[in-house]
């Protein structure tokens, strides 16, 4: 069982900092929090995963990156997680944690709930590839965690690629992001890509730190991470060029307790939607690759239960003003000028 004992170390300690070091003593003892976001595949929904602040639930939800049309997916007291979106943005995957855990698919407004069947030991949905393949993470026997493909038609899996504790699928379908746990001479997890005909393994990041939620940008050469490199007691999100070079975090106004966490890049490559907040990731924000044009998406209201109705705090700054982000969605409706900041273009 040593692959899953250093899974396991490995996931407390990203625990341990994807909150700040310094709480205060009146913050709740499991904050609410988002994760698992995913840019619907022409743009016009942010897909994300909430947890209710008492811990008892996980809700799939569904926001217009302008903040409107705020719908949730799952009713409360769910136990949903790890949402992908078909590549047409019809559907949706995702597990359902309980006696048995089981993955399941629905429809874009969580009609249609259909199981995909049991996969033991799954702790991840990467990607629902365009050849109907959906790519998965699961534990199998004594080794770590392994990256595999299954029917998203039927469930029906295909075969296992390589280890992979968190992990993308290249638009090219020729190559996969890592993050490879490695457990001497301390715990710590770096990037790796693998070229899948060749099996050739080249490393992205270097040192002992955590890496991990590796997601490429639309074009194949930019990969968006989370790291808690330079950032005492909380997680931020950074950019590096598929090729390794040009790591360098997203410069957002952080202040000394703030965490981010879970980006994704929309369909046009220019903007980052992700997790954000105070201690804690506590709501979606958009902002473009640079890191300018920050925008916050939602408003939770950090004293509602997971088992009451679900509370937003409007932003009165906002009301009437849509953002550039949800102006700029889908991609393919309006032309964006590219960032100066991080030009997405091959190298």
């Amino acid at each position: 069982m040593k692959g899953l004992s250093i899974f396991y170390a490995t996931a407390l300690l990203l625990l341990a900092c994807s909150y700040a070091s310094t709480v205060p003593d009146d913050w709740p003892d499991v904050a609410a929090y988002i994760e698992r976001v995913r840019w619907h595949p022409q743009g016009q929904w942010i897909l994300f995963v909430r947890q209710g602040e008492d811990g008892s639930e996980r809700r799939i939800y569904k926001v217009r990156p302008d903040g409107s049309g705020l719908i949730a997916l799952s009713v409360p007291g769910s136990h949903d997680d790890l949402p992908i979106w078909s590549p047409d943005g019809q559907q949706i995957a995702f597990i359902r944690r309980g006696a048995p855990t089981e993955v399941y698919k629905m429809n874009a407004d969580g009609t249609g709930v259909t199981s995909l069947g049991r996969h033991p030991g799954i702790i991840d949905l990467v990607r629902w590839l365009p050849d109907g393949r959906i790519v998965f993470i699961a534990h199998r026997g004594d080794g770590g965690p392994m990256l595999g493909t299954f029917r998203a038609s039927t469930g029906e899996e295909e075969r296992f690629w390589c280890d992979a504790s968190d992990a993308d699928w290249h638009p090219s379908g020729n190559y996969v992001v890592v993050s490879r746990l490695k457990g001497r001479p301390s715990m710590h997890a770096n990037l790796h890509e693998i070229d899948l005909s060749t099996k050739q393994d080249r490393q992205l990041t270097f040192g002992v730190e955590l890496d991990d939620s590796p997601r490429y940008s639309p074009d194949g050469e930019w990969i968006v991470l989370n790291t808690c490199r330079n950032k005492a007691g909380g997680r931020l999100i950074w950019l590096v060029r598929r090729d390794g070079t040009n790591l360098h975090p997203v410069p957002l106004p952080d202040g000394p307790n703030m965490v981010e966490s879970d980006a994704d890049f929309s369909p046009d490559g220019q903007y980052l939607a992700f997790a954000r907040g105070e201690y804690g990731a506590t709501d979606l924000y958009v902002c473009r690759v640079d890191g300018t044009d920050l925008r916050r998406i939602t408003y939770f209201d950090r004293q509602a239960k997971a088992n009451s109705p679900l509370k937003v705090v409007k932003d009165p700054a906002s009301q009437g003003k849509a953002s550039s982000a949800s102006k700029a969605q889908p991609a393919n409706k309006q032309k964006q000028k590219k960032s100066s900041g991080v030009p997405l273009s091959k190298p």
